[in-house]
């Protein structure tokens, strides 16, 4: 990738609750998220009014068979409070309004897939399914 000095390079890994300091994350514990995606980072980007740009195919370079994308990010104050402050977006605002829209949609489909209940009434007897013999 080329040096692009109007832009920090930010990648999931520095949110990343899961991962040791010396894997990449950049954030305390306290002031990380569990599992972060492209798409939670993008949003809290937007958010917060940042100029931003997505790659997709791009990798962290400590994980660089792991292609989980990275957001380029428009530099307006240190890297360090950037990640803070995006960091922080996704965990109060971005992550439950995510996990909000998960149920509603999962309610949707399961209320679309479920089958209606036949009644005692609605079932037919034996007979009602033999054809009627000719004579």
């Amino acid at each position: 990738m080329r040096r692009d000095n109007t832009h920090y390079f930010i990648y999931p890994e520095y949110f990343d609750k899961s991962l040791k300091r010396s894997e990449g994350r950049r954030l305390p514990i306290v002031d990380s998220v569990e599992n972060p995606s492209l798409l939670e980072i993008r949003l809290a980007a937007e958010k917060l009014g940042l100029d931003y740009e997505i790659r997709e195919s791009g990798s962290y370079p400590r994980q660089w068979w792991d292609p989980k994308g990275l957001i380029l990010v428009e530099k307006k104050e240190s890297k360090l409070k950037t990640i803070r402050k995006i960091s922080f977006e996704i965990e109060k605002n971005i992550k439950p309004a995510l996990e909000k829209k998960r149920k509603e949609v999962k309610e949707a489909k399961k209320k679309k897939t479920s089958r209606p209940k036949i009644t005692a009434s609605m079932k037919k007897t034996q007979s009602e399914f033999r054809p009627k013999r000719r004579r």
